[in-house]
């Protein structure tokens, strides 16, 4: 289903080289509770799950006993998953405490590690680690060269960069119920074709980038009802007025939906190599 933009409301910024989009919103997911509701929104299905698990050892295998980055943690929907998937050893990194609190009551094993720092400091030696993987983190990144910079730092030769990202092109199904987040994407989303460039400009050769299609939700009552817990950073910002009309409006549509018509979102994978 073609879904409208609702984008035309905000310009982006570009300084020099590397797209640095418009800072008008900054996130701050310390400053918000959406750490204690986030995996009631966003845990991935199983199978969806075990999907990008495939995606990582197609184009970017590890071998085990290595070190994964799993850089913009969050809640670690992805950290046990990857230390189990491919027999390694994970380091979690995110900025929000609360986030790292929640990720931490979920861990059953012990190849697990959770850090409180920056994307552009990383508590990790140079050349230690084989993969960094990153999720949903981009849009999140005040200085995407400098992060970049820093991926280059911590991987060996021939390590991997694996991220799996919305841009400034997704057509999200939210922006026909919640146009007044039209200018938050547009400031902090960058479309696809500047994604490369702090990476390739830090070093790195692109090996991959392929658009991948993403249930969202089952049904759009499934999906109405995980949009409903605003564990969303763009529908976090706008306001409760513009929230509760767009709510209005997708129950509506979830109701007079076809049964079983699944919603989906794409994600962009890109995979570059050191």
């Amino acid at each position: 289903m073609s879904l409208p933009h609702n984008r035309d409301q905000a310009d982006r910024v570009v300084n020099g080289d590397v797209l640095q989009p418009a800072r008008a919103y900054i996130m701050d997911y310390d400053g918000t509770e959406i750490a204690r509701v986030y995996d009631k929104a966003r845990t991935l299905a199983p199978e969806t799950l075990r999907f990008w698990l495939d995606l990582v050892a197609r184009d970017a295998a590890p071998a085990p006993g290595s070190l994964i980055i799993d850089l913009g943690c969050g809640t670690g929907r992805f950290s046990e998953p990857l230390a189990e998937h491919f027999d390694a050893r994970v380091m979690g990194v995110d900025p929000s405490s609360k986030m790292l609190e929640q990720a931490r009551g979920k861990l059953r094993g012990d190849r697990v590690v959770f850090e409180c720092a920056s994307a552009s400091a990383l508590p990790v030696a140079d050349d230690a680690a084989d993969l960094v993987f990153m999720s949903m983190v981009l849009h999140h990144l005040d200085d995407a060269a400098a992060v970049a910079r820093e991926c280059r730092r911590v991987l060996r030769k021939g390590g991997h960069v694996a991220l799996r990202n919305s841009t400034g092109d997704t057509n999200f199904p939210k922006y026909r119920f919640f146009p007044a987040i039209g200018p938050i994407v547009a400031a902090e989303l960058p479309p696809r074709s500047r994604i490369a460039e702090p990476f390739l400009n830090a070093g790195f050769r692109l090996s991959v980038h392929e658009i991948v299609p993403q249930v969202v939700g089952e049904d759009w009552q499934v999906y109405a009802q995980k949009t409903s817990v605003r564990a969303d950073s763009f529908l976090s910002r706008i306001s409760d007025a513009d929230f509760a009309t767009g709510m209005a409006a997708l129950r509506a549509h979830a109701a007079e939906a076809p049964p079983g018509e699944v919603v989906t979102e794409d994600v962009d994978w890109f995979v570059f190599v050191a």
